[in-house]
């Protein structure tokens, strides 16, 4: 069965993470993706060395393989006039172009939203930038952990009071906006519908980072200081904090409505004798005497192991998760069956697993339909969709336009 948008047909200039996967995303729902990559090299996450904190014998192109299947993918090198008229051409055709290349470079390029609506007044344009297109920053590289997860305050809230600033992880911020983008494209096809034009869809890291923690954002906004950041010691909820179990694993209780909760999980604990004690038998004394609690539920919680806790907290209803380690998440029960993670046939792998794509369509369900592409692997494929026939694709080879 076709996915939700088959027949939509999608450009993707774009390099390193958000614009990638927000076109693995499209391409997964059926889109027709075709990626443009430079001949010498292409994306640079298909040999990138610089990812720090990965597992032991990860490959240098995990990102490239993360971000880039269910795309076909065709070279050309855009500063030959000859490749602009190949992509011109393609252009013309597609519903969609997508690239988080500098506002200047695209100018350069002639490949900005000015100059590509001439060609197709219908294209959506939707372009990724770390800072917004106005202001002082506008034309600085944003990454996602300078402009989304530094510049927008999150970094400030992460890690435990009085430590350094908390480090995200690679591709955190460009995925968090991946969502984003992906709406926002959807949102100017159904306006197109309605109007028959297209239109540019902006984006920024930045601005998606304030969003994403913004009932911290709201909340400095109508007192003008700044929010805090965490203190396990001190959480003013000891039922909505982090504690560990005899096994060390660590798991995480988060029980909102206290009055309700404070019964079951002193019996769940086996500490009903504090239910009723003067120091905890309100939510405001629980507060004022966390430190205490938390002491005596640290003390308690470490005397069994995270199974043993496990199984208590289901018997009496508690929220609770296991902190997993991304192994540990891979291989819950919930990712099998819900398929969080799919197979794809890799021509140089073979069995690749890969996340899949998180939202489900019961009457069109998506695909992965292609994995993760080699260099050019479709350019003959597309030039000759386009009408090329072999004695162009030739001389285009010969000029250097493709690979």
């Amino acid at each position: 069965m076709a996915g939700p948008l088959e027949g939509i047909k999608v450009v993707d200039l774009s390099t390193w993470a958000v614009g990638p996967a927000t076109c693995e995303v499209l391409g997964d729902w059926g889109a027709d993706v075709i990626k443009i990559e430079h001949p010498e090299g292409g994306d640079p996450t298909r040999g990138w060395q610089g990812i720090a904190w990965m597992p032991t014998g990860s490959p240098s192109n995990v990102g490239w393989l993360a971000d880039n299947r269910s795309k076909r993918s065709m070279t050309l090198n855009l500063s030959k006039d000859d490749a602009k008229e190949v992509a011109y051409k393609l252009i013309e055709k597609v519903d969609i172009f997508v690239s988080n290349l500098p506002a200047d470079s695209l100018k350069k390029l002639r490949m900005d939203y000015e100059t590509l609506k001439l060609i197709n007044n219908k294209l959506i344009y939707a372009h990724v930038t770390g800072y917004g297109t106005k202001g002082p920053s506008a034309l600085r590289p944003g990454y996602d952990y300078t402009a989304f997860w530094a510049s927008s305050g999150i970094m400030s809230l992460m890690g435990e009071a009085g430590t350094p600033p908390g480090f995200c992880r690679p591709a955190f911020g460009d995925h968090v906006t991946t969502g984003y983008l992906v709406a926002g494209i959807l949102a100017a096809l159904h306006a197109r519908g309605k109007s028959d034009i297209g239109q540019k869809v902006d984006i920024t890291l930045m601005g998606t980072g304030l969003w994403t923690v913004d009932w911290q954002t709201q909340a400095t906004l109508l007192t003008d200081n700044d929010a805090e950041r965490a203190n396990r010691k001190r959480m003013p909820n000891p039922m909505a904090n982090s504690y560990q179990a005899k096994d060390g694993r660590w798991f995480m209780l988060f029980m909102l409505f206290p009055e309700r909760f404070w019964p079951p999980f002193c019996k769940a604990l086996d500490i009903e004798h504090l239910e009723h004690d003067p120091r905890f038998d309100t939510t405001e004394k629980r507060t004022q005497n966390c430190e205490e609690l938390i002491s005596i539920i640290d003390e308690v919680l470490a005397s069994k192991t995270s199974a043993e806790w496990a199984s208590i907290f289901e018997k009496y209803d508690l929220v609770w998760a296991h902190v997993h380690t991304i192994l540990g998440a891979i291989n819950d029960p919930q990712t099998k069956v819900n398929e969080f993670v799919v197979e794809v046939d890799h021509p140089e792998i073979g069995n690749l697993k890969m996340v899949n794509s998180p939202i489900r369509f019961s009457e069109t369900p998506h695909e992965v339909k292609i994995p993760p592409p080699l260099l050019g692997q479709h350019t003959e494929e597309v030039l000759l969709e386009l009408g090329y026939d072999w004695d162009s694709i030739g001389k285009l080879k010969e000029k250097g336009v493709i690979m």
